[in-house]
């Protein structure tokens, strides 16, 4: 079930966290900071009290940005990231944010091929975005569009692969 973060998640979050993304992860204090700072949305997929995955957005005055999502490893390909990747884009959708944007390692395949079933496009490259090891980035967008009646946002109410799973699994 996917589900809003609440206050009892940290720890599970903090172990996630270093299950996911080793020493890049995110610190207990630079977690609780993220998860209740202002204009922020995270979700947790929430197995029986067991959180197997997470990710959340920020919402800027136009644009969301996506700032991290992850699964452990045990529990990969079951599909857990693209519903929660879908829901985060259907909530920044329904805020009238107008782009989805995201940051993802150059060498993460897996992340890179996910985005793009969902729609998003590389706009460039960032050079020694993640330290210490000294890693590109693919800086990705998205245009998130109404998926309601009548033309709202960019182009046509034609639906992306990806705005069909928010349809389906919303």
């Amino acid at each position: 079930m996917i589900r809003g973060v609440a206050s009892g998640d940290l720890d599970q979050l903090v172990d996630l966290e270093a299950s996911v993304f080793g020493d890049q992860a995110w610190s207990r204090q630079a977690l609780r900071f993220e998860l209740s700072a202002p204009s922020r949305t995270y979700l947790v997929w929430d197995d029986q009290g067991a959180i197997l995955g997470y990710g959340g957005y920020w919402s800027g005055e136009r644009d969301a940005e996506l700032m991290t999502i992850g699964v452990l490893p045990e529990a990969r390909n079951r599909g857990i990231a693209g519903f929660l990747l879908a829901r985060l884009i259907a909530g920044a959708d329904r805020e009238g944010l107008q782009r989805m944007n995201l940051k993802v390692r150059v060498d993460n395949s897996a992340a890179i091929d996910l985005y793009k079933d969902f729609g998003f496009s590389r706009m460039g490259l960032c050079k020694g975005y993640y330290q210490p090891e000294d890693v590109d980035a693919w800086a990705m967008t998205r245009p998130l569009i109404s998926v309601g009646p009548g033309p709202v946002g960019f182009g046509s109410n034609k639906l992306s692969k990806g705005q069909e799973r928010i349809i389906d699994h919303e």
